[in-house]
């Protein structure tokens, strides 16, 4: 047996790799100050049980992916996955045309532009989702998607949260977020996910649902709740550089049928 080729990194390229690295802003000035905004390459995981905010958060991560570097977007295409009920009947629930309408012309961007550099492709039971799993790393890894940044998962633990079967789905799961996470490694792409938070959790924080697998594989985890007078209370569950536990108040701007950050 052949004996494992280690590649070594020394500091200073570690370094420079991080200051070089891309940024883009959430939407939100306070979410971008406890997580030092969305950098590519990094793995980040939202939760909560406000479904609202999430799908804003996921909405003006999409449009702002498009918005150039200097206005602190990616200057580049955004691929977006739903994991969805097998009988969805309402498809505006897979990716709302409407509100990536409205969330493309709050960030001063032309609709039409937004729908041409957002592509879509959704899971909607287990198996499927590893299906998905591979056929978009193929698709981040081809020539097709070298223009793709951000990588955007919607309610990525619905069916492990729907199972009765935990460690069939733990290990399904496992396996998704590997191949997805190898894929957008390679070409340095930001994943972003959004997961229910366990209500069920003892502490004052709410643990997000999907085990001690994705604790561990998420560079950073945020949990929001909802606050009062419409607003949102962001805690930094866990980050590679800054101090956790560490909060702040987002403030949140209802536009049509979209809370989008501010």
């Amino acid at each position: 047996m052949s004996t494992p080729i280690i590649q070594l990194q020394s500091a200073f390229e570690h370094f420079n790799e991080y200051r070089g690295a891309l940024k883009m802003t959430t939407g939100s000035p306070e979410l971008d100050s406890i997580i030092d905004s969305i950098q590519q390459g990094q793995f980040y995981l939202f939760y909560g049980t406000n479904r609202a905010i999430l799908d804003g958060l996921v909405y003006g991560l999409l449009v702002n992916c498009i918005l150039p570097i200097k206005e602190h977007g990616f200057d580049s295409m955004a691929l977006y996955i739903n994991n969805i009920d097998y009988y969805q009947r309402d498809k505006s629930n897979i990716l709302s045309v409407e509100k990536i309408a409205i969330a493309a012309k709050c960030r001063g961007i032309e609709p039409i532009i937004a729908f041409k550099n957002i592509f879509i492709q959704i899971a909607y039971d287990e198996p499927h989702q590893l299906a998905v799993a591979k056929q978009v790393a193929e698709f981040i890894e081809s020539k097709e998607g070298e223009d793709i940044r951000l990588l955007v998962i919607n309610n990525l633990t619905k069916f492990f949260r729907e199972s009765k079967d935990k460690n069939r789905s733990a290990n399904v799961l496992k396996e998704v977020l590997g191949i997805i996470c190898k894929a957008c490694a390679k070409r340095k792409i930001a994943l972003v996910c959004t997961s229910n938070a366990n209500i069920t959790s003892k502490g004052i924080i709410a643990r997000p649902i999907g085990g001690t697998f994705l604790k561990h594989i998420v560079n950073t985890i945020v949990n929001l709740k909802e606050n009062q007078y419409s607003t949102f209370k962001a805690t930094l569950v866990k980050h590679q550089y800054v101090k956790t536990p560490k909060s702040a108040v987002l403030y949140t701007k209802k536009v049509g049928k979209v809370h989008l950050l501010i």
